[in-house]
């Protein structure tokens, strides 16, 4: 009895306020809006909760056993798109080959173009001298046609003077009988 009195009033002065943060802690579970009170409240709505989580995975199990009716046409769309990627996988490989030739098809044509690059410049060249042979040409032509108006006008002074020898020959024949 003796031992209570001898301890440290420090100690009984936390002894008490414990006590006194154990009766208000008491005090609030037991209360009507208390925690006590709302675990009673939420141990009584438990049943409930538990039968729709119940329903809930029987649900998800009617669900999850249609899965694989859902993913298997998913599955077979996946192996016929893997069978097209090969294929196309292999049509690609055929389009790299195709591209190379086409390359050095091009690269055999610029070649090409640059030796017609260097014909055209001689082509040039020489389109330069037949123009002048064409000026040439032209003023020759010109000239020509100057004398074959000259030869018109004097194949017609000629047929003129022909007509007139026969018109002559014809009188002399009417009048030189056995001619």
């Amino acid at each position: 009895m003796f031992g209570a009195l001898t301890l440290p009033p420090r100690l009984v002065a936390q002894a008490v306020e414990d006590l006194h943060t154990l009766a208000t802690a008491l005090r609030e579970l037991t209360e009507p809006r208390g925690d006590l009170h709302r675990l009673t409240e939420a141990a009584r709505k438990l049943p409930k909760v538990e039968d729709e989580l119940t329903a809930a995975v029987k649900s998800l199990q009617v669900d999850v056993a249609r899965v694989p009716d859902v993913v298997q046409p998913l599955n077979d769309r996946i192996d016929s798109l893997s069978e097209q990627l090969v294929g196309i996988d292999e049509d690609l490989r055929s389009l790299d080959q195709d591209m190379a030739d086409l390359d050095k098809d091009v690269a055999r044509l610029d070649g090409n173009m640059q030796g017609l690059d260097k014909n055209l410049v001689g082509l040039d060249k020489n389109l330069v001298g037949l123009d002048k042979n064409l000026v040439g040409f032209d003023d020759t032509a010109k000239s020509l046609d100057r004398s074959m108006a000259g030869l018109s006008g004097q194949l017609t002074t000629l047929t003129d003077e022909v007509q007139g020898f026969r018109n002559d020959l014809a009188e002399l024949r009417d009048k030189i009988p056995g001619l």
